[in-house]
């Protein structure tokens, strides 16, 4: 072996151990500076971007080493590393940015985090900024294929033959699939209008629930029960639904209840203002207990109290739901709409057989 092609795989090896080198000392000091100043981009960085960066640059190292030794190399297998190194270094490149991307989406939503669980600001940013993230990230991987295929001189010279076609083929392609590109930009019209947030509670088609996740095609909801649903994203556009958070996480829950007219309601009405000043749940902004509705048979109670969020909301219900129950239960037994149900249906069969012994 010449002296020469052993200096050149020296440099070869230089090249690959050097790259490597230097890129895990740029991380040493950004860890080390993580421990220090406890700060959020350095972090990020090495939670999102190290791994992608470390394999880019061992494909480029490679690269750069296999230039050293190319001389050395059968032509065949040369052409052949090389063209492998050009592909792994381009969808690389593609991952580091959908990663940066990443990092620059967790940055601008923690600008708008606050102590609040949830915050509207917040909600606000996380769902504009994750649909921003996936519509990104949906460009870099079409532009990351489109790359690796134009590597190959087959595909290279199809790809200019049909560039020469495109409006026609675009046309094409739009008329196939306008169903998906509607539902495509509906989810961008969500993402700038924002009609639903991430953390809303909505009521959509009778079911109540709150939004979990937004994508660019669908919605998906979790119900109370724990189930999910999935609603494409256009019916947002499309068709009435209720908001119940939409300027903020705050709202107003009610109870209902039916009961008999002899129910003394204010004795009732001062019980669930005691109920409410023992519970953490309530806010403290609002809260009503009033006659919402009669009918000949029953009065319908409203209790109403304002609270910080939906679960809040939700689990006060059920403790205010469950005290009037109780109360009324033990003090108030007669008051319980069956048992006028009851009496009614008494006095009907009295008078049935009285009609009955006349007839008689």
């Amino acid at each position: 072996m010449s002296f020469d092609k052993i200096y050149q795989i020296i440099y070869a090896c230089i090249s690959l151990v050097g790259g490597l080198l230097i890129y895990q000392l740029v991380f040493f000091l950004l860890k080390k500076w993580v421990r220090r100043q406890k700060r959020m981009l350095p972090y990020l960085l090495t939670k999102h971007v190290y791994n992608p960066g470390l394999y880019l640059m061992i494909a480029v190292s490679v690269s750069v080493g296999l230039e050293f030794v190319s001389r050395y190399l059968p032509v065949f297998w040369y052409e052949i590393l090389k063209h492998a190194l050009h592909i792994a270094t381009i969808a690389l490149a593609g991952l580091l940015l959908t990663r940066i991307v990443t990092v620059v989406k967790e940055i601008t939503v923690n600008h708008f985090r606050t102590p609040e669980i949830k915050d509207y600001s917040l909600r606000k940013a996380k769902t504009k900024y994750q649909l921003i993230q996936r519509m990104l990230n949906l460009l870099v991987v079409v532009a990351t294929i489109v790359f690796i295929l134009m590597t190959f001189n087959g595909v290279r010279q199809l790809g200019t033959t049909l560039l020469a076609s495109a409006g026609v083929i675009g046309l094409i392609i739009g008329f196939a699939a306008q169903k998906s590109l509607g539902t495509l930009f509906a989810g961008i019209q969500i993402a700038l209008t924002q009609p639903i947030r991430l953390d809303d509670s909505i009521i959509v088609n009778g079911i109540s629930g709150t939004v979990s996740e937004i994508s660019l095609t669908y919605v998906v909801v979790d119900v109370w029960d724990g189930s999910r649903l999935t609603i494409p994203i256009n019916h947002f556009l499309e068709n009435a639904f209720q908001n119940l958070t939409r300027i903020s996480p705050e709202m107003i829950s009610r109870v209902k209840i039916y009961v008999d007219y002899s129910l003394p309601v204010e004795k009732v009405r001062q019980e669930f203002y005691k109920w409410l000043q023992q519970s953490d749940l309530w806010d403290r902004r609002k809260s009503d207990f009033i006659i919402s509705a009669a009918n000949n048979q029953t009065i319908e109670l409203q209790a109403s109290m304002s609270v910080r969020n939906a679960d809040d909301g939700g689990m006060l219900e059920a403790f205010i739901r469950e005290q009037l129950i109780t109360h009324i239960q033990e003090h108030y037994p007669d008051a319980l709409p069956k048992l006028r149900i009851a009496q009614d249906r008494q006095h009907f069969e009295k008078q049935s057989l009285g009609k009955q012994e006349s007839a008689q």
